[in-house]
């Protein structure tokens, strides 16, 4: 083919790219996507454990399977996206049928069984202090000892024996004629035994708690038996499944979970893959790229699922469902909801976009030779790597929603929020929410800008690098201003000081998501131009591995530290009961658990962040060379369109 030819091949495809209807939707369908995510990501492991109660051990042995697993899956359906051939490309028809596939695998994971069933002991309430009298032979007691070093060995339980009795005489529960449990009536109400909310609920045990000290029976004081009654009931409230049930019950989150993750990474391949087809302007891929990853963060709605789920509970008590079982009911419903509302939105994807790169004249690769393929590649190599290396990234997310339960809401958001300086308190967290989200969503929408720039891979690195800097200046800032003291960091000064850091972490962590996707598309031009095939699938199935990848290596570092200080279950109960009663969490165990809080978003991250620079400081593909490349490529499939006309002709 003569130059002129080329030129003029090259000029007849150059507006070959998407229209604002079909990014409008492809964007509507990926915050769909990222609010299911996160339903999963931030939601589920939570359920397992403290809604059904599944062991801890069993939990995070199905999250270790799962992310094992990723490491094969993902390829794998990256070559399955790689080799489909359809009227409508290869990405489309995903997009199109998997919202609806994903609609139940996110449910599944949440209709299981109960691990544990509640039983009537855990059916309790505290008698009020008032009404406590001297222990008698006629209760009907059970012991309870906290001699567990390891889980109790940093309370001020530890070594102590107290001793739970239901004044009635009896555990078991009063019931009517039928044999139905009793339920609180307006006539409680105003005998003062329950509160307006609580008429129609179960009839509870009302029980006393002693300390056992030298054969006496000492009636234990308020905060103490609250925090004795928690643990009795976790000890003796429950009776736990047994062989195959039990079985049963591990298995379906195991193969749920899973499942989920298959089909979920069947629609994330081609949702971020379909990018390098929509369009053969690199400008217009890099602002399609940057504007995703800004709405990817719009699905962190999906973070919040754990905290509004317990609003549904109501409900389902007042239909005369216990404690656990309505909880449960709650985050089911919540669950079906959300999804749904998240997978419709997901359709838009697979309903707007158009697939403007021609593939069909493409080979295709066993998935063995895929592996190859990607390894094979240098800069995509580098880029996986340095994504991995970035791994403990993840943990603002992950850390985020207990941060700020904790740290800024004292675990209690109802009683801050009606407190006399909520006004204050709520501008306060504004200044930081604004900081940290317009660093993360509003700042990488100027990557597409920066790139004309400067080089693709000088800005990955300088946000590597010099990211790396506020991430670590979090932690500093905080352990010298003011920890430990009531207010700790919520000032004015304080909250304006952490915006600026958390924007200036949120615009680099935003970037480097953007320099991510783009480059790994930049990767796949040079495979075609060198091998003859576009892999956008097995090399965003990189891209899936790696948030996955990254996940997992960031829940290890938290489950590490929250080991190290002691913030485990055990110690989560005392601390929230000891909220409850007063206690500051800025302060409680002299700042201890706050300060591993901030310790988690803050160092680890910012040494992930310097490490990712080290594969890509040398990056093998320049954004002359990628140019270079791309021309090519367009002229290539302009002659070959040229080519079928004139054979037709």
């Amino acid at each position: 083919m003569s130059s002129k030819k080329i030129a003029d091949a090259a000029t007849k495809v150059s507006h070959n790219t998407y229209t604002k209807k079909e990014l409008a939707g492809y964007l509507t369908g990926l915050a769909g996507q990222n609010i299911i995510y996160n339903i999963i990501a931030t939601g589920l492991a939570f359920y397992f454990q403290s809604v059904i109660f599944l062991p801890a051990i069993a939990v995070s042995l199905i999250f270790a399977l799962a992310r094992v697993w990723d490491a094969i899956n993902d390829p794998m359906m990256g070559t399955i996206v790689d080799k489909t051939r359809t009227k409508w490309g290869k990405c489309k028809p995903y997009l199109l049928f998997i919202p609806g596939v994903i609609l139940i695998t996110t449910i599944l994971p949440f209709i299981n069984g109960m691990y544990a069933e509640p039983n009537e002991k855990h059916e309790i309430r505290l008698a009020n202090s008032t009404a406590y009298v001297d222990y008698a032979d006629t209760f009907a007691s059970e012991t309870i000892k906290f001699t567990d070093e390891k889980a109790y060995g940093d309370t001020e339980l530890f070594n102590r024996e107290f001793v739970v009795s239901s004044v009635s005489g009896t555990w078991e529960l009063p019931k009517d004629s039928d044999g139905k449990v009793l339920k609180y009536t307006d006539a409680d109400v105003k005998s003062g035994l329950i509160n307006e909310n609580e008429v129609d609920q179960t009839v509870k045990n009302v029980v006393m708690v002693y300390e056992l000290k030298d054969g006496k029976y000492e009636i234990a004081d308020e905060v103490t038996a609250k925090t004795v009654v928690q643990e009795f009931q976790n000890e003796f409230g429950f009776e736990k499944k047994t062989g195959g049930k039990a079985a049963g019950i591990i298995a379906w989150a195991a193969i749920s979970y899973i499942l989920w993750g298959m089909t979920y990474t069947i629609g994330d391949i081609p949702l971020w893959g379909v990018t390098s087809l929509m369009t053969e302007d690199q400008n217009d891929r890099a602002k399609v790229l940057s504007l995703a990853r800004a709405v990817a963060n719009v699905g962190m709605i999906g973070t919040l699922f754990t905290m509004i789920a317990p609003a549904f509970q109501g409900m389902f008590k007042a239909k005369g469902m216990d404690e656990a079982h309505s909880l449960q009911a709650a985050y089911i419903t919540l669950a079906v909801v959300m999804t749904l509302f998240a997978s419709i939105l997901f359709e838009f994807a697979g309903l707007s976009v158009k697939e403007r790169v021609s593939t069909t004249n493409e080979k295709t690769y066993t998935i063995k030779e895929n592996f190859k393929i990607m390894f094979g590649n240098k800069p995509f190599r580098q880029i996986l790597i340095s994504g991995i290396l970035r791994s403990p990234i993840q943990l603002l997310g992950i850390v985020a929603m207990t941060l700020i339960m904790y740290y800024f809401f004292n675990n209690d958001i109802g009683a801050t929020l009606s407190g006399d300086n909520v006004i204050g308190l709520l501008l306060k967290i504004g200044i930081l929410v604004i900081g940290l989200f317009g660093g993360m969503i509003g700042f990488p929408l100027f990557v597409p800008k920066l790139i004309k720039k400067f080089e693709k891979k000088t800005l990955y690195n300088f946000f590597t690098l010099v990211g790396a800097i506020p991430f670590a200046l979090i932690f500093i800032f905080f352990i010298l201003y003011r920890r430990g003291t009531a207010d700790g960091i919520v000032t004015w000064l304080g909250m304006i000081v952490m915006s600026i850091l958390f924007f200036m972490a949120g615009a680099s962590m935003g970037s480097l998501n953007v320099l991510q996707s783009v480059m790994i598309a930049d990767c796949v031009d040079y495979e075609e131009y060198n091998n003859g095939i576009r892999p956008d699938g097995v090399f965003f199935s990189g891209q899936s591995f790696i948030t996955k990848l990254s996940a997992g290596i960031a829940s290890l570092i938290s489950g590490a530290v929250y080991a190290f200080v002691g913030f485990s279950d055990k110690n989560i109960a005392i601390l929230n009961n000891a909220l409850i009663n007063g206690e500051n969490f800025k302060t409680y165990n002299d700042g201890k658990f706050a300060a591993a809080l901030f310790f988690l978003v803050a160092i680890p991250p910012a040494i992930g962040m310097a490490l990712a620079a080290i594969p890509t400081l040398k990056y093998a593909l320049t954004d002359k060379e990628h140019t270079r490349i791309l021309d090519e490529l367009v002229a290539r499939r302009a002659g070959k369109a040229d080519d079928a006309e004139e054979t037709e002709e």
